[in-house]
């Protein structure tokens, strides 16, 4: 809403909120960097003269970075709710159903507060009389700051308006003017991150905590893919863009190959020191992750350092804020042998309830039975009365429908044992912002996209199945068959690999609402409703309350058969791949052209 604000708002609009303390010293190499919070105020005449006056303006814009956990939820472990992979049980997702169809009169989204705030270090960075060297770090995090906090509003609504600089109230030329073509911003927005990459300094010398050269290349192969597969797979659509999508494929297979030249490589660097059988999920519980160089940028939480989160006390005993896999998700997964199966196929799995669970376990990709809860695992092991509790059943009978998993798989990725099962208490559970194994699929997807075959994958996918004892994909290439998922469109089986391959790396972390959205792939759940386990009342037989469940004909958990209207989602794929500007934006400032389909006023 940049063309309302005041100049006086919105310099208290970026400049005020501290997540913590602001007397914790500032150093560039300090690990706790990304933790701690802006400056309370900034006199414009007095401050960017010194790079502890830049650098303290830039971390206060570290919020907006993703690896956010929270007190009242379950942060980025719950976004998949948002796709095919998760089941929230409190109902039906409502803008997977069309039904978010208002456009809203202020808000929504459109906001430009935060970019007005990142251009204003550009204004006056060059006011710092210190060599440019001694700043060269934070230029660079603000680079990519930038780019992060343009291609969230592009993700959203396609065409921006591109701000190079704070405008003032009375420049009306600029306040008023028409959005910038979608290509236009990418290609700006990669820009800013080339210069980060450039800039930033590697991991080992920054820290997990403060962003670095090999977060910007993980970056860049993300949002050159993202809009690749856009352009290609939205063209004709009221959501098309006009990005070349060869050239951003290719800048996606750079990004890889630039890491393994500036960064050392892939060779050692995921984490296996736990083995095979708990290393991925070992990976997603870590109270820190400093020495873990998988991780490339973490946010540290603690209540010393006054940012928290109820991770480890919500994963079990709220019920993972209600959200649950789906059994679309668990198909996905391929035998411990890399070959293709069916779990629905009672030649396959020919048990129920809590029995089918540890068949799952015994059969499929040890990364499922590492991200979802399995009878025998140790639920805690310090917090009375959950002191080496086991489970045993999901928990799906609660009078609390919040704390469910209605769907009988119950995610653990976050859990420990070690978690202490009291409200915001030490040790807490870290956030992982970015990780190597999304450049290694965003290669190798960008490399299939282009080339139509595979390419080498022994620095890629072959490294991520050999951390789970799985044989590599280039010795065992599994069968694509009617089982698999069928995205509304055909392709090719190399390419229905790589989809597979990043749905069970990636599940549970959030990636799946944004690969849906740029695949335009609501087929995935368009016209079907998700469904969980085969359930099996006998197991409740001595205990009480009973779960209160819906099943479809085949004995499948069916938990929102009763919450839709339609019986199945019905998606609005003409209107809902980009969300509309509101109305008061386009009532104030006439160049601005609302969306497909959304309302526009009179």
């Amino acid at each position: 809403m940049i063309n309302k604000l005041t100049t006086k708002t919105i310099k208290r609009s970026i400049l005020l909120g501290a997540s913590f303390s602001i007397f914790l010293s500032l150093t560039s190499c300090d690990e706790n960097f990304l933790d701690r919070a802006p400056l309370d105020q900034v006199s414009q005449t007095e401050f960017w003269k010194t790079p502890q006056e830049l650098d303290s303006y830039i971390v206060g814009k570290y919020d907006v970075l993703p690896g956010q956990l929270s007190t009242g939820g379950m942060g980025y472990f719950a976004d998949d709710q948002n796709s095919d992979n998760m089941v929230n049980g409190t109902g039906y997702n409502k803008f997977m159903n069309g039904e978010n169809s208002t456009t809203p009169t202020t808000g929504g989204g459109w906001d430009f507060s935060n970019i007005r705030g990142i251009n204003m270090f550009f204004d006056n960075y060059k006011k710092c009389t210190a060599p440019f060297s001694t700043i060269q770090q934070t230029y660079g995090e603000a680079c990519f700051l930038k780019a992060y906090m343009y291609h969230s509003l592009v993700a959203r609504f396609g065409d921006v308006p591109w701000y190079t600089h704070v405008v003032s109230d009375t420049d009306t030329e600029a306040l008023y003017k028409a959005r910038d073509p979608r290509a236009v911003c990418v290609d700006s927005i990669m820009s800013l991150i080339d210069k980060a990459i450039v800039n930033l300094k590697l991991r080992s010398a920054t820290g997990v905590n403060r962003l670095n050269k090999e977060t910007a290349l993980i970056y860049k192969s993300r949002v050159a893919l993202y809009e690749a597969t856009w352009a290609k797979y939205h063209a004709g659509q009221p959501s098309a863009s006009t990005v070349n999508a060869n050239k951003y494929f290719q800048k996606a297979i750079d990004a890889y190959n630039q890491f393994k030249t500036d960064c050392g490589g892939f060779q050692g660097k995921l984490y296996t020191a736990a083995g095979p059988q708990k290393s991925y999920y070992n990976l997603f519980n870590q109270f820190d992750y400093a020495g873990i160089q998988e991780v490339t940028l973490s946010k540290k939480y603690s209540t010393a350092l006054g940012v928290t989160n109820n991770v480890g006390y919500i994963v079990w005993l709220y019920g993972y804020s209600s959200c649950s896999y789906s059994l679309d998700l668990v198909k996905s997964y391929l035998k411990n042998d890399g070959t293709s199966t069916d779990i629905t196929n009672p030649a396959v799995v020919n048990t129920k309830g809590a029995a089918s669970l540890t068949q799952m376990a015994n059969l499929l990709d040890p990364r499922f039975k590492q991200s979802t809860f399995i009878p025998g695992d140790l639920i805690n092991n310090n917090t009375p009365p959950y002191k080496d509790m086991l489970f045993t059943l999901p928990q799906m009978n609660l009078t609390d429908v919040t704390r469910n998993a209605v769907t009988g798989f119950s995610p653990k990725k976050g859990h420990t044992p070690e978690s202490i099962m009291i409200n915001n208490a030490d040790p807490l559970v870290a956030g992982i912002a970015f990780r190597l194994p999304e450049l290694m699929l965003n290669y190798v997807e960008a490399y299939v996209e282009l080339n139509g075959t595979f390419p080498s994958l022994t620095d890629n996918i072959d490294l991520l199945r050999q951390r789970v004892g799985m044989p590599t994909l280039t010795s065992v290439k599994p069968v694509v068959n009617a089982s698999w998922p069928d995205y509304g469109y055909p392709i090719s089986d190399a390419l229905a690999i790589v989809r597979q391959e990043r749905r069970v790396e990636l599940a549970g972390e959030g990636y799946r609402s944004g690969d849906w959205k740029r695949w335009r792939a609501h087929n995935l759940f368009d016209g079907k409703r998700p469904k969980g386990f085969k359930y099996d009342a006998a197991e409740w037989t001595n205990i009480t309350p009973k779960p209160v469940v819906v099943l479809d004909a085949n004995g499948f958990v069916d938990p929102l058969k009763n919450f839709m209207a339609n019986g199945v989602y019905k998606f609005n794929a003409a209107r809902d791949y980009l969300s509309p500007i509101p109305t008061n934006e386009l009532v104030m400032n006439k160049n601005l052209k609302q969306n497909p389909g959304w309302a526009t006023p009179n």
